[in-house]
């Protein structure tokens, strides 16, 4: 049975057709984007923690008491020269480990913007008094301001310190599954408290994202236009609100079904790692870098 000749004919094509206009992304879908992309990060987090590395072969414990062992001593670092070898250890430990760098670029970049972002009014010589690099408005010697060197100084302070701590505590929660994270914790005395919450956040973290993202994807499934500033505002307002009574009944459900199971925010693994000769190598190395950070002047 042969095609009928309308089926089998082409339409010549429109001459000078304007070309499809694509719809622009709004602020919602670029939002709905992001949390899309963070609930991938969270998801792959398990995945990179098992890999082989530097971090991932050390206890959880060591780890945190190594880690954070850095972070104290970052935030009690005052010489610049000193904080940016303490982002130079951040960026060893993340080859050595493994973790892509794109993992960290976010905080490389973001964080230490926004802490530039928030330091702005310290470079002042209104705030901090010292020699003028740069006069913003005024002449003469007084009425005049401007930026200092000492101003300089305490913002770039601010932000390495900023940015070691951030890249420090990422690193951490990169190269450790969440459930031995959270075992490392309250073996190191943590209240069990804490490290339910902790646990409980971190797995609703995931069902809050994907529910946020159903409820959008649901939106402009039926959606043929972009509305007005006004109604995606009011869109907004109830779609916060039906994710905000949808997560805390699944939530308490859920708790209360793990309660009914015998759940009381102990954390238990098949195989709990035992502390060895690599966790006090690690401690040790950890512990001679702080302290030749605070040596460094």
């Amino acid at each position: 049975m042969s095609l009928p000749s309308w089926l089998i004919e082409r339409t010549p094509p429109v001459p000078d057709a304007p070309p499809p206009v694509q719809p622009r992304r709004n602020a919602v879908r670029r939002a709905m984007s992001g949390l899309a992309g963070l609930l991938a990060e969270l998801l792959a987090n398990d995945a990179l923690a098992s890999q082989p590395g530097l971090l991932q072969e050390v206890d959880a414990r060591a780890k945190v008491l190594g880690v954070v062992g850095l972070i104290v001593v970052a935030t009690l670092l005052t010489a610049l020269p000193a904080l940016a070898g303490a982002y130079v250890l951040c960026l060893l430990l993340a080859v050595a480990s493994h973790v892509p760098l794109r993992r960290l670029a976010r905080a490389w970049l973001a964080v230490p913007l926004f802490s530039a972002g928030i330091m702005l009014p310290a470079l002042l010589n209104v705030v901090t008094p010292g020699h003028a690099i740069c006069i913003l408005w005024g002449q003469g010697d007084t009425g005049v301001v401007s930026i200092t060197d000492a101003g300089v100084a305490v913002a770039a302070r601010f932000v390495l310190r900023t940015a070691v701590c951030v890249s420090l505590a990422l690193l951490l929660a990169a190269t450790t599954p969440s459930a031995r994270l959270f075992r490392g914790l309250r073996a190191l005395g943590l209240p069990r408290l804490f490290v339910l919450l902790l646990g409980m956040m971190q797995r609703y973290l995931t069902v809050f994202i994907r529910a946020a993202e159903e409820i959008h994807l649901a939106k402009i499934s039926r959606a043929i236009t972009v509305g007005t500033v006004r109604q995606e505002q009011a869109w907004v307002a109830a779609g916060m609100g039906a994710l905000l009574r949808r997560t805390q009944a699944l939530g308490q459900s859920v708790y209360l079904a793990m309660v009914a199971r015998g759940y009381t925010g102990e954390v238990y693994l098949l195989d709990d790692a035992r502390w060895g000769v690599t966790e006090w190598v690690f401690l040790a190395a950890l512990t001679a870098c702080g302290a030749a950070l605070l040596l460094w002047h």
